[in-house]
């Protein structure tokens, strides 16, 4: 019976033990830490813009090639601007109408100039008239309501009168804003019309050519991609958690899909003040450093945002502090601890422990 019972209790104090190794354990110990923020993005030639044309037209010649390099004034692409003709010979016809409604002679001028005629005509005699009954008034001859129907005749004929010569000053005036502006406009169709040539903006590389010759596009659509030709940069996109402690001047490092074991760095020079609505991400533009690799629009990378750095600092896993900041101490008690920053991996003990402090791993 005691060999029973010392038996059970071996048995006991070895499960113990095995309870006892089950919970993972760790030292706090010295590390530098980097704390950096996380970002998805690709990698683009500085000055990179997409090219449009402000018509719509038939592609008539493309006059560079994929990869070639060109000056600022370089022809790009030829169109020919057939749907414009219509429009062209619209602004024709406004034009002559206008032109024909602004003449001295025209029928809108002469009849507005026979009215102030008349109405001159019949101020002048309403003149006379009012001028007349006012000697006889003076000589005592005529009435007082002669007078004063004179005088509101004279005054309603000099009314009309004033009133006939703003009508044809107004609507001379107008008659030539209306000429400017057909002619204005007939000048800018015909500008449009015919062959029409985009040039280069920049000195750079064409990276990509969307039409073929012969082929239909309407205004306003891409038609080529240029950049920079040795240049490049990355255009990043941060959560809009994240992006508060983002700075420009920020150091940046690289991994890239296409260059394997790899890091590269830059440096954070713009961030876009804006939130992307549906995404929830801001855009950030950084440099970056090739280190020798050849660089293609578009190539797809991670980028860690380094935000602070501390070197020979006290840290611990951070599956070891529990979200109330506590720790478990190795006889199995919990104690409170003061964090700062922190990567993926590990967090910085700011107070509450000491080097080589033996931390027990909570259970999930």
């Amino acid at each position: 019976m005691r060999a029973i019972y010392s038996f059970l209790l071996l048995l006991m104090f070895l499960f113990s033990l095995l309870g006892c190794s089950k919970q993972e354990q760790v030292q706090v110990k010295k590390l530098n830490l980097v704390q950096g923020v996380y970002a998805s993005g690709n990698v683009m030639p500085m000055d990179h813009y997409e090219i449009t044309s402000k018509v719509s037209g038939i592609v008539d010649e493309i006059l560079v090639s994929v990869g070639q390099e060109v000056e600022i004034g370089t022809p790009l692409v030829k169109l020919q601007n057939q749907p414009n003709e219509s429009n062209l010979q619209i602004a024709k016809n406004q034009l002559e109408l206008a032109r024909k409604n602004a003449q001295p002679d025209s029928d809108i001028l002469t009849q507005l100039s026979q009215q102030v005629e008349n109405s001159r005509v019949v101020f002048k005699q309403d003149s006379i008239e009012y001028e007349r009954f006012r000697q006889l008034h003076e000589d005592s001859i005529g009435t007082k309501q002669d007078l004063e129907r004179a005088q509101l005749r004279y005054q309603t004929s000099l009314n009309n009168y004033q009133i006939a010569v703003s009508k044809l000053h107004e609507s001379q005036e107008r008659l030539q804003i209306e000429l400017d502006n057909a002619r204005n406009n007939y000048s800018a169709q015909e500008s449009l019309t015919g062959d029409y040539t985009i040039l280069s903006a920049i000195n750079g590389r064409v990276y990509n050519i969307i039409p073929k010759e012969g082929e239909l596009i309407a205004g306003n659509r891409p038609i080529m991609e240029i950049g920079a030709a040795k240049h490049f940069e990355t255009e990043l996109q941060v959560d809009e958690t994240d992006i508060v402690m983002v700075k420009v001047g920020q150091p940046v490092y690289y991994e890239l899909d296409a260059i394997e074991d790899t890091v590269l760095s830059g440096v954070i020079s713009v961030i876009y003040p804006r939130i992307n609505t549906i995404e929830r991400t801001a855009k950030v533009i950084a440099s970056i450093d090739p280190s020798g690799y050849p660089m293609y629009p578009g190539m797809a990378l991670e980028a860690n945002i380094e935000i602070n750095k501390k070197d020979s600092v006290l840290v611990l896993p951070v599956m070891f502090v529990t979200e109330e900041n506590e720790v478990i101490l190795e006889d199995g008690s919990r104690k409170q601890v003061e964090t700062g920053i922190r990567d993926l991996n590990y967090v910085e003990i700011l107070s509450g422990l000491e080097e080589g402090d033996i931390i027990l791993k909570p259970e999930p």
